[in-house]
């Protein structure tokens, strides 16, 4: 802006002879525009933090994605696993067979608990889930064929400890002398995990991977192969990568997928949020029209005056823009400047804790800005402070001099 629009602009706002009640209005207008600023930012890291911490929690239980075979097992298991980690960007590989059954304490009177059984090769488990490593007493590493791992939860459910034996009914059926039935393993209870998320931990446990073989009969071959890749958003690049080195026969899937509709929910209750609260910036923005009309009457006979010194119109009206936009910068500096320190602040210390009883997977109230969510925040108070400028810029631009001059 010309010197001309930046000084008059700056007296108009600073006056302090008349216009009390116009510095008022301006003074809201600033107000609810850092209140509208403090409230989508505030809203906005909260939403990416529980988005993060939902999607770490899910990829801290289980691989980043997971390779199988469309026709069933994987034929060559050790040929596969050797292809995968040759694949840039593949930090770990394990193979694993999944099966569904009913967990039973022998001798007790309680009903059986449905559970998922995950069978894991105990020398690479670890490498591509971190649930491991909260098992007690004896690392996943050790684990021996015959020995099964409990979630905390549904140890605790069924009364179990360490060193407990456990009959497991297989949703598999084998042909017995009373005709089809389930086929029914007795395991050894060799620890514990605590993932803090109740669906893991209720329902799920682990063998060891030939126990599973050997039940399925399938010979050393596996049913998928977890990957984890070097980081979350490294998916995308690395899971094509593995599938064009296996060949068609493979396909892959992440829990990004698998849960498509729950981070979509997420992502739409982010900016829904965020657009419900944007409107107390739409409300401030009533504040600015309201004022710089006010400010155009009072100042009627000095825009007269200005006008016939030779002052054009677009200046004028560039004017009141000015005044506009100063009054989005200071609101949107005043809601910056508080809420980015502030959320910055409780999600490092994590000082607003969460009930357990709710929320088992996050202890917390997180709150992760990006940059580009500041950036968006930033601009629209601007935009919206620049355009309610417009309306009494141009009736000033209008205003004819002589007119304003007589009235005097």
């Amino acid at each position: 802006m010309p010197l001309f629009e930046r000084t008059i602009a700056d007296r108009y706002l600073k006056t302090h002879r008349k216009g009390a009640f116009v510095r008022i209005m301006v003074r809201f207008a600033r107000g609810g525009t850092a209140l509208g600023v403090f409230a989508m930012v505030v809203t906005l890291a909260v939403m990416n933090g529980f988005h993060e911490e939902i999607q770490a929690t899910l990829f801290s239980a289980t691989a980043h994605f997971t390779v199988f075979n469309l026709a069933g097992d994987i034929p060559d298991t050790e040929g596969a696993l050797k292809t995968i980690r040759a694949v840039p960007g593949v930090q770990a590989t394990s193979p694993i067979r999944l099966e569904k059954g009913l967990l039973l304490r022998p001798g007790s009177e309680m009903p059986p608990e449905a559970v998922v059984v995950k069978a894991v090769d105990p020398a690479t488990a670890h490498g591509t889930s971190s649930i491991f490593d909260s098992m007690q007493p004896t690392p996943i590493e050790q684990l021996k064929e015959g020995e099964i791992v409990l979630g905390k939860e549904l140890a605790t459910r069924l009364g179990l400890r360490v060193g407990d034996t456990v009959a497991l009914n297989l949703f598999r059926m084998e042909l017995g002398l009373g005709g089809q039935q389930p086929k029914v393993a007795a395991f050894r209870v060799a620890g514990t995990f605590h993932s803090h998320s109740s669906e893991y931990d209720k329902a799920w446990s682990f063998i060891h991977l030939a126990d599973a073989m050997r039940i399925a009969h399938t010979e050393g071959r596996a049913e998928m192969i977890e990957v984890r890749a070097s980081s979350i958003e490294a998916i995308a690049k690395v899971k094509p990568r593995v599938l064009e080195a296996l060949g068609p026969a493979f396909q892959a899937t992440d829990l990004r997928e698998s849960n498509r509709a729950l981070f979509a929910a997420l992502t739409v209750e982010k900016w829904a949020f965020t657009a419900i609260l944007s409107l107390i910036v739409l409300v401030a923005a009533f504040n600015i029209v309201a004022s710089l009309v006010l400010l155009v009457t009072e100042k009627r006979r000095d825009l007269g005056v200005l006008l016939a010194l030779g002052a054009t119109p677009k200046q004028i009206q560039r004017l009141f823009e000015l005044q506009g936009l100063r009054i989005g910068v200071v609101g949107t500096a005043w809601g910056l400047g508080v809420s980015v320190p502030l959320c910055l602040v409780l999600d490092h210390w994590k000082l607003l804790k969460l009930p357990a009883a709710v929320y088992d997977f996050i202890t917390y109230m997180p709150f992760r800005l990006k940059l580009l969510d500041i950036v968006l925040v930033a601009v629209f108070p601007l935009l919206v402070s620049w355009l309610a400028a417009r309306y009494p810029a141009k009736k000033a631009a209008a205003l004819d001099p002589v007119d304003a001059l007589r009235a005097e």
